[in-house]
């Protein structure tokens, strides 16, 4: 027994000794350094705008606070403009998910500038412990601004509008050309609580930039161009005036461009105007009665504007209401030998005309005709534009920003090879006449070599009359074009999309001319299909 005995005393006393030596290898001591938060698994820029941006992140577990810092520098957190703190229990998920460290925030901040490159970084906060997590950074530049409106343009001056605020300081004009500063002008507290300058003592026919800023950044731009010929001669007409006889003493004085300037609210009644041979460039130019929404454009009811001589620069028609007879082309080439460069119709309201160019197929030479930014109504039988045979050498038709309504037969008539055409943006709406075609083209080898026809809304009933694309199998894309589904096609518009619904579903009032597009219509094309000006 005695030696049972001491043996379990020995075993005993082994066993405590052993494991009074064991050592805690693994009891080491905190750094408080590493005590934080995890960072998030995501942090991301989700879309940068022209004065904001929207950040993407995910959930960091025991944070009940988030703080952003926003620097303008690049991740070096030198200048800090803006810090923002935001409260856990605030926050909606953009995307939830049961696993918590992947909940993703969407979060927008504002008020910030725009064109500018701005440093951003996050920090977690557990306010009740004091812990924070290490900072995620990013780098984003915002979008450029644009803080302007709206403009009316003149020959001396331009109007410019922009929306109501404090935060901007000046406006500064620079020649587009040569990107020279023209003038500085400090706003006053008038100016910025009305929104809006008049900026004088501005050429004519000339492409200005103007700048409006907040301190050294930029808030908008607008690249605009004065009305009238560059270094023309202006020439104010008033109603009954002889113009032929105007513009020969404009000639005879050595002055062979000429900028006709009708006076807003008046009717001109011109009939067909025979243009004097010496002739080498001429604007119809209208001013409205006064600035603003209330100014009211020319009237000018002609016939033909006929040129007398044979090779011709430029002919513009701008910001007036021309008015035709059914029978009547504004513009009718019916002679050989005829060059003529450019023909322009900008911000115009043009009705009543079986044709607003007709080039009659003779030996001609015309290198531009260009609509743009007008209001086309009635024109029928010919097109808009006819372009009548293969003796024809044209270089380019552009049709632009405009909105076409009730137009009979077809937009155009093409029967030689032009080497571009270009119809975008326009809104166009037949309801009570019929389109056959959009564009005719008598026959394959007189199809262009460059054809455009992006951002257009072909809209109405067509009077209930089936119309084709083209009068010929032309593979020419409307691609980022929209038809309604009211009208009927026998062939369709190569790539258009089709909206489910007539031109009520999208339009405010078409039949009175309205064609402000609807919000919450479903509409694809809001912001970047047909005419601008019915953009909200």
């Amino acid at each position: 027994m005695k030696n049972i005995f001491y043996k379990l005393m020995t075993f005993t006393l082994i066993v405590s000794l052993t494991t009074g030596c064991i050592k805690k290898v693994n009891d080491w001591p905190i750094d408080k350094s590493h005590d934080r938060l995890f960072t998030p698994l995501t942090f991301a820029l989700s879309k940068a705008n022209a004065t904001s941006v929207e950040l993407s992140y995910t959930q960091s577990i025991s944070a009940n606070k988030y703080v952003f810092e926003f620097s303008k520098d690049s991740l070096e957190f030198k200048n800090i403009v803006k810090t923002v703190e935001i409260l856990a229990d605030t926050l909606t998920p953009f995307a939830p998910s049961t696993t918590p460290t992947k909940v993703l925030y969407h979060t927008t901040f504002d008020d910030l500038d725009g064109t500018t490159g701005y440093s951003v970084r996050m920090k977690c906060v557990d306010t009740t412990t004091g812990l924070e997590s290490n900072y995620s950074e990013l780098y984003f530049k915002t979008l450029a601004e644009q803080l302007f409106t709206g403009s009316e343009v003149s020959t001396d001056h331009i109007r410019v509008s922009w929306t109501p605020t404090d935060s901007v300081t000046n406006i500064t004009v620079y020649n587009n050309s040569t990107s020279e500063q023209l003038q500085d002008i400090n706003l006053t507290a008038a100016d910025k609580q009305a929104g809006t300058l008049d900026i004088t003592g501005l050429s004519a026919g000339t492409n200005y930039k103007i700048v409006i800023y907040k301190n050294d950044v930029v808030r908008g731009t607008l690249v605009l161009k004065t009305t009238g010929l560059q270094g023309a001669i202006i020439i104010p007409v008033n109603p009954g005036d002889d113009i032929p006889t105007l513009i020969s003493g404009a000639i005879a004085q050595g002055k062979p461009n000429v900028t006709l300037l009708f006076k807003g609210g008046q009717t001109y009644n011109l009939g067909t105007l025979i243009l004097p041979a010496g002739l080498s460039n001429i604007s119809f130019t209208g001013e409205n009665s006064v600035d603003g929404k209330d100014g009211a454009p020319a009237t000018v009811n002609i016939s033909e504007a006929r040129l007398t001589d044979a090779i011709f620069g430029k002919m513009i028609f701008e910001n007036l209401i021309l008015v035709g007879g059914t029978s009547n082309y504004l513009i009718n080439i019916a002679t050989d030998n005829v060059q003529v460069e450019q023909y322009d119709f900008v911000n115009c309201i043009i009705s009543n005309y079986r044709s607003v160019t007709r080039v009659q197929n003779k030996i001609v030479n015309v290198g531009q005709i260009n609509i743009n930014n007008s209001i086309l109504q009635n024109i029928g039988g010919y097109g808009v534009l006819n372009i009548a045979g293969s003796s024809i050498t044209l270089d380019s038709i552009k049709l632009t920003n405009n909105t076409i309504i009730n137009s009979a037969t077809q937009i155009m008539d093409v029967r030689t090879v032009v080497k571009t055409i270009a119809v975008n943006n326009n809104t166009v709406y037949n309801q009570s006449v019929s389109l056959n075609q959009f564009i005719l083209f008598d026959n394959a080898t007189h199809e262009p070599i460059t054809f455009q026809a992006a951002n257009n809304i072909i809209s109405g009933t067509n009077n209930g009359a089936q119309m084709k694309a083209f009068s010929l199998t032309y593979t020419g894309s409307f691609a980022g074009s929209y038809r309604t589904n009211e009208m009927t096609m026998s062939q369709d518009f190569p790539d258009i999309t089709i909206f489910n619904g007539p031109a009520t579903d999208i339009f405010t009032d078409p039949e009175n001319g309205d064609f402000t597009l609807k919000a919450g219509s479903g509409f694809g094309g809001i912001g970047t299909a047909g005419d601008p000006r019915w953009w909200q």
